[in-house]
């Protein structure tokens, strides 16, 4: 359903259908957040088709190497249209000071977490209709920098924000919304892999709520974007960090 039309043309309201008539393409359900917001998404009654890192998943509609580019925009292509939703929650952590970041890893970290986005979306593209939610996950990285991962992940973090911003008004003439959702430090396994316990206390004394985020505080703020209460919130960077910044 559209709403009426502005002198420019414009959509003024667009709406997406109701929960449980949705169709979303949801990456990362191999990841926490991806998994939070498949079970919440789950509970409304949508219909979620799930890309997945084929290494590590065990279960998705579709499996793919995120950096590989050309996998990924043949298996995005194939996906029935129209599209309610995009969830992007799929990335990697990879630490390490700038001089021990070369090229080739600089290249496949980019690969896995900007580039992916950018093929997902353009495969995605013609799929989206007036009242569609786009969701990328972010990292409050984008904001300042990452105090555990490397130079690479920082810049694909800042990038990310960069192209929402870039696409705001281009999705917005057809009636589209994109957000970054950008969570701090979340207790989960991929942030666990680099961090002794002594990390940990010492990164929740640096947040204002003195712990970390859960995966379903970052799921929520998800399922809002992705709804109509939120059908005039787009071009933002929403932080889920607890007051860190």
């Amino acid at each position: 359903m559209t709403g009426s039309m502005t002198s420019s043309g414009r959509n003024e309201k667009a709406l997406s259908p109701s929960r449980g008539q949705r169709r979303i393409l949801l990456t990362g359900v191999d990841g926490s957040i991806g998994l939070a917001a498949e079970e919440r998404l789950r509970a409304d009654g949508d219909k979620l088709i799930l890309l997945a890192h084929a290494p590590i998943a065990k279960r998705g509609d579709l499996r793919v190497d995120f950096s590989d580019q050309q996998a990924l925009a043949d298996a995005v292509s194939g996906v029935e249209a129209p599209l309610d939703g995009i969830v992007i929650a799929h990335g990697a952590l990879r630490p390490g000071p700038f001089g021990r970041v070369g090229p080739a890893e600089w290249r496949e970290l980019l690969d896995t977490n900007l580039n992916s986005v950018y093929t997902i979306l353009h495969a995605a593209r013609d799929k989206l209709r007036a009242g569609s939610s786009i969701v990328i996950v972010s990292s409050t990285a984008a904001l300042d920098h990452s105090p555990v991962g490397g130079p690479h992940y920082t810049a694909s973090k800042w990038a990310l924000n960069g192209l929402v911003r870039h696409l705001v008004d281009e999705l917005g003439a057809q009636g589209i919304r994109i957000n970054a959702v950008c969570p701090g430090f979340v207790d989960n396994p991929m942030g666990r892999a680099f961090l002794t316990e002594e990390d940990i206390r010492q990164a929740v004394q640096t947040i204002p709520l003195r712990r970390a985020a859960r995966p379903a505080e970052v799921a929520a703020v998800i399922h809002f974007l992705l709804s109509d209460e939120a059908s005039y919130v787009t071009g933002a960077a929403v932080p889920v960090s607890g007051g860190f910044q």
